[in-house]
């Protein structure tokens, strides 16, 4: 009665991206991507922008490590690929490295960028292994940053089109799940408007035209993806955060829901409806007047539905009241605390992320992340006896099973990630991995989490 049993046709596995686990930044005719450049332009200082909706947030740095190696994905994808074989997953997440397949980043394509990820999708399938393949994971290429401003340019969609295009010609008669945009609101939103994240740049009026020129540009690909006949599916990767009233007050609910809408529907209901949330934009008279000429037009002639929609899950929100802040609410205290951790679990608000998205959208529902980061202990032993981990992955997947046992379409599952890797902004300072990495000498070890989930894969029960 109480087993949590998957489908047997469930997708498990684990998830990287290309510039936190491949290394080899500089070689084979790879440029710099934005990621690239601002961890070696930044490192070790403060963030370069304040905070937009937090003023007196405590200053924070920036690591001074590099994302040189990230976990050597690069040089050792066939070993971690036989790693996944005997772990028993049936699928893997990465991305394609947008300045490596196209250096300048629109224009001339780079042959040994094509051969590499060739090999890294011909093995996995030749393996069994399904992937999943996210054209963008945060990585733009710094030279289109540099020209033109990069997700702000009017250009955008037009490069990222044709990027789109050579990936689906060179790898969609094998690829058979897509997703076009990995987090978008933490690219945007963090980015562009709180300034927290690369570039570093606050402006509502940047913030939102990045975010509008992201849309068009996942729209021409997915549209581009239905003109070709690919078989297949696209869809788009978001982040969400359930955020909850901080009190069962009507104040406290409104700004719990401004904050869902700036940080998760903002992103996904034009998505799914071709609209962006008109009663945020009508509730904030900053964001109205920052957005870009003609948008719904826009979103009218370029809307093409997508076929599912990943999630990536770790933690939620609690909000109250600020008439002061442009949201009309700030971030209170969290629900619960993982000593050492990264992020902030709360297993439960997993089933709530999943039933809001289907009851408010119909999509089927992959979870693409979902993982705990602790901290580095700099002792092998205790990093690699992780019963933390452990439990985080039970109780997430128990409330997947629950999900499913209510009729909510959940097919798969990607735990993040794979191995320890690069992490945005904070470096090696935590590790999310079920494989343990040395970062000077990349050797790997599976810690007690990966034999964990080896039984789940293999046995597509959780106990």
């Amino acid at each position: 009665m109480y087993t949590f049993r998957l489908p047997q046709d469930f997708l498990i596995g684990t998830a990287h991206s290309a510039f936190q686990s491949e290394g080899a930044w500089d070689r084979d005719g790879k440029s710099m991507s934005m990621m690239d450049h601002y961890a070696r332009q930044f490192a070790g200082k403060p963030f370069p922008a304040p905070p937009m909706a937090a003023k007196k947030a405590k200053a924070r740095l920036i690591t001074t490590d590099l994302p040189n190696d990230g976990c050597f994905f690069y040089d050792n994808y066939e070993a971690y690929i036989e790693d996944m074989v005997k772990t028993g997953q049936n699928t893997f997440r990465l991305s394609l490295s947008w300045p490596r397949i196209i250096p300048t980043g629109y224009g001339e394509v780079n042959p040994k960028g094509i051969e590499y990820y060739n090999k890294v999708i011909d093995l996995l399938i030749a393996k069994g292994i399904e992937p999943l393949v996210d054209l963008n994971h945060w990585d733009l290429p710094q030279c289109l940053q540099d020209e033109d401003g990069g997700f702000r340019s009017k250009k955008f969609p037009e490069w990222f089109e044709a990027f789109a295009k050579v990936c689906f010609e060179a790898f969609g008669d094998r690829v058979k799940f897509w997703s076009t945009f990995n987090e978008s609101s933490v690219m945007i939103n963090t980015g562009y408007c709180v300034g927290r994240f690369p570039p570093f740049e606050a402006s509502w009026e940047g913030s939102r035209l990045a975010a509008h020129n992201l849309m068009i540009a996942h729209f021409r690909a997915v549209r581009l993806f239905r003109q070709m006949g690919l078989e297949g599916k696209i869809g788009a990767v978001h982040a969400i955060s359930p955020v909850y009233p901080a009190d069962p007050m009507d104040a406290d609910i409104g700004a719990a829901n401004r904050q869902n809408q700036f940080k998760f529907d903002w992103y996904m209901q034009p998505m799914a409806e071709g609209k962006y949330p008109e009663e945020l934009i009508e509730a904030c008279p900053e964001i109205k007047a920052a957005m870009p000429e003609n948008y719904q037009e826009d979103l009218d002639k370029w809307f093409t539905p997508m076929d599912f929609v990943g999630l990536n899950y770790y933690y939620t929100k609690r909000s109250d009241y600020q008439p002061d802040n442009v949201l009309k609410g700030r971030f209170a205290e969290d629900f619960y605390s993982q000593p050492g951790a990264k992020y902030n679990p709360y297993p439960a608000g997993l089933m709530d992320a999943v039933t809001y998205v289907w009851e408010r959208y119909k999509l089927p529902i992959y979870i693409t992340e979902n993982g705990i980061g602790m901290e580095d202990t700099h002792d092998e032993e205790q990093d690699c006896n992780d019963d933390d981990r452990i439990t985080c992955l039970r109780e997430h997947l128990r409330m997947i099973v629950r999900a499913i046992r209510v009729g909510i379409p959940v097919l798969g599952y990607y735990y993040w990630d794979d191995a320890d890797c690069y992490e945005i902004l904070t470096g090696n300072s935590h590790r999310f991995g079920l494989t343990w990495v040395d970062h000077e000498t990349g050797r790997r070890r599976w810690k007690k989490s990966r034999y964990y989930f080896q039984k789940i894969c293999q046995t597509m029960t959780v106990d």
